[in-house]
């Protein structure tokens, strides 16, 4: 009996002796314990803890306890999406747990408090000062006015484009396009020569860059003041280099190569005439245009030029498929003799002209409210504006009542139903009443019950799985979503759920003469008292130059007061 009691007792001490060792830190706690405890911690606290002791830093730097709180806290971080997948992203090196939650826990920091935590400039090609390289579309002679106020309706494009991380810019040095990878800010040369060219629009969207250029010399005379130059659009294909990488062109498949995975592959896809005699460079004669991966939409309007100046302006809409890769550049052949079959290259599937344009609403004649192009995998969308407050030769006659915006859809080929879509807003500084207005609304998915605020229910409805703040077939809501602000430009990270609003009203206030314009960062996973934060004032001159933001939850990039690039790094 004394035997066993011995036993029992120096059992007892044994566990006695344990508790205390792991009563002397936490860390030392069973390992789904121990990360039970830490996700009740902020992801700015986590990172702390690893600088009390080398144990609390063993701890908190550990794989699975890296990997725990990276998709705790941030589960739709752009980090976070790719180990779910089980890939990284392409051009990167492998980085550990560790270090990419904190990166992550750094950026999402850095952008609850809309504090940048670096910002790079890049001069480049401006108008003003280059008209022999780029002279830019003139937008509509719209303005805002309310009594002795005036603001900006539309901007004129900036001379640059960006898209996936990918910032494309005419260097001031010699006037050639750069490609600026902004994840390992590294730079490519983009085979576009400016020479003896003048650059009208360049965009980049859907792994395509397309260039609007027109030649320096005039090739047609109007009258007797007037002349016209050719006009054309050139196309590359834009793609990261991978072992084995090909066009991104669905018609033809080019193999690339490349020991680099963090390069990029920029290689000419085709040319095509975008008007048939030419334009002017001028402030009257605009177009609008944008493109896909597999087509090119052009609306252009211009003054009919009748001698008696009455006539309504020549308008007409028209649709390229550009699936197909081709080395015929009509620019090389003035006289067209070598034009090959229409089959082998860019061939117009779609003209509607003012007469087509009249019969489904959309013709603009002296007050146009066009204000862009999309365009999705069979349709064509056109988006329109009005506002209450609009002023200038081009401004309608009539004002709506309301900030009006809306979308006419049409099929790319052939004949179908016709989408109509249309918003209005009015209110206050309080209350706004566009039926979608809220900044969460930009970052939903659509349902079933969306239709429901549409004005016609046809088959070009968007699938349920659609994100319904990048379907284009939505009036553009998101302009007028904080009434009587007007938002004049916004990012969307929808995937991380990371929004950047710029918004401006010059409504005067019961207390102020002006109200200020702002940006305002809107993440949707943060909680409801810090989901908005305020950048600084100055950062609206620092990024609103050209009234247009891009990027992602990983930078904001915009043009400066100056006409100089800005990057802001979270």
């Amino acid at each position: 009996m004394a035997v066993d009691l011995a036993g029992r007792n120096g059992h007892a001490a044994s566990c006695s002796s344990s508790a205390a060792t792991l009563a002397k830190d936490f860390t030392d706690l069973p390992q789904d314990v121990f990360l039970l405890i830490i996700t009740y911690l902020s992801s700015r606290d986590s990172v702390a803890c690893r600088r009390i002791s080398r144990a609390w830093h063993d701890a908190f730097t550990s794989e699975h306890a890296s990997l725990l709180l990276l998709r705790w806290h941030f589960p739709r971080s752009r980090e976070a999406r790719t180990l779910g997948s089980g890939s990284k992203s392409p051009g990167t090196r492998r980085e550990s747990a560790a270090a990419l939650f904190a990166k992550v826990a750094r950026r999402y920091h850095h952008l609850r408090q809309a504090k940048p935590r670096l910002v790079e400039k890049i001069d480049v090609v401006q108008e003003t000062t280059h008209r022999d390289l780029y002279r830019g579309v003139a937008p509509w002679d719209r303005f805002l006015r309310w009594n002795d106020n005036k603001a900006v309706f539309q901007y004129s494009d900036p001379t640059w484009c960006m898209d996936d991380g990918l910032l494309i810019y005419p260097s001031v040095d010699d006037g050639q396009y750069v490609a600026y990878d902004l994840e390992t800010q590294r730079r490519f040369h983009v085979p576009f020569s400016s020479r003896g060219k003048i650059v009208r629009r360049v965009r980049l969207a859907c792994a395509v860059l397309i260039v609007e250029w027109c030649e320096r010399e005039p090739y047609h005379r109007l009258n007797e003041r007037e002349v016209v130059h050719r006009t054309f659009a050139t196309a590359y294909d834009v793609q990261r280099a991978q072992s084995r990488s090909s066009s991104r062109s669905p018609k033809l498949a080019i193999v690339r190569s490349s020991s680099d995975s963090s390069a990029w592959n920029i290689f000419f896809r085709s040319e095509w005439r975008i008007h048939f005699l030419g334009l002017p460079l001028n402030a009257t004669d605009r177009f609008f245009s944008t493109h896909s991966n597999t087509h090119y939409a052009l609306y252009i309007w211009q003054p009919h030029r009748s001698p008696w100046g009455d006539d309504d302006p020549i308008e007409q809409l028209a649709v390229w498929n550009i699936s197909f890769p081709s080395a015929y550049k009509p620019s090389l052949d003035p006289t067209g003799t070598k034009r090959p079959d229409a089959d082998l290259g860019p061939s117009v599937i779609r003209r509607l002209t003012w007469r087509e344009l009249e019969t489904i609403g959309l013709r603009q004649r002296h007050t146009p409210a066009i204000r862009d192009l999309a365009l999705d995998e069979n349709n064509i969308y056109i988006h329109e504006e009005e506002h209450r407050w609009l002023a200038g030769t081009q401004s309608s006659i009539f004002p709506p009542r309301h900030h009006t915006v809306r979308c006419t859809g049409l099929p790319l080929v052939g004949f179908g139903p016709i989408w109509y879509d249309e918003c209005c807003a009015d209110g206050d500084v309080h209350m706004s009443f566009c039926p979608r207005s809220g900044s969460a609304a930009g970052l939903s998915f659509a349902d079933e019950t969306d239709a429901d605020t549409n004005k016609t229910t046809t088959s070009i409805l968007p699938s349920p799985s659609y994100n319904k703040s990048i379907w284009p077939g939505y009036a553009p809501c998101w302009r007028h979503e904080e009434f009587p602000y007007l938002t004049v430009s916004d990012m969307k990270d929808v995937l991380a759920g990371v929004r950047v609003v710029a918004r401006q009203c010059f409504m005067v206030e019961a207390l102020s003469v002006f109200v200020m314009p702002r940006i305002s960062v809107e993440d949707e996973d943060a909680d409801d008292e810090n989901a908005e934060a305020r950048f600084a004032d100055e950062m609206w001159t620092e990024l609103m130059g050209k009234g247009r933001i891009y990027g992602d939850e990983r930078w904001v990039v915009g043009e400066d007061a100056e006409g100089r690039i800005t990057i802001v790094r979270f």
